[in-house]
């Protein structure tokens, strides 16, 4: 599964990918920043994305209902969450694996 992880993480990314790839998924992540081409950038890799989780504490209102609704547009699915430290994202992964083997 390709995952696409939104805003602030940037301190945990290469632990998340560590994650990720240990239970056989790949991960790609954007900071939320929405100036320049942020929207575009952000579209494309939900766009590419089997799931996509969006952090709400440290994202913009504007940050998160575009990835709200471009997930919606694209039909992928959408996982909002307060925050993301690599415990948090290791069980939502598995929980995730788990409940698709039932």
């Amino acid at each position: 599964m390709h995952i696409t992880l939104i805003g602030g993480v940037e301190r945990n990314e290469r632990a998340l990918e560590r994650i990720a790839e240990r239970l056989g998924h790949s991960l790609e992540f954007h900071g939320g920043h929405m100036n320049g081409r942020g929207v575009e950038v952000m579209e494309r890799q939900i766009e590419r994305s089997d799931l996509v989780l969006v952090t709400t504490d440290v994202n913009s209102h504007t940050a998160v209902a575009v990835a709200r609704n471009a997930a919606k547009r694209m039909g992928r699915d959408l996982v909002m969450m307060r925050s993301c430290n690599p415990t948090r994202f290791r069980e939502l992964l598995e929980q995730r694996s788990t409940s698709k083997a039932a």
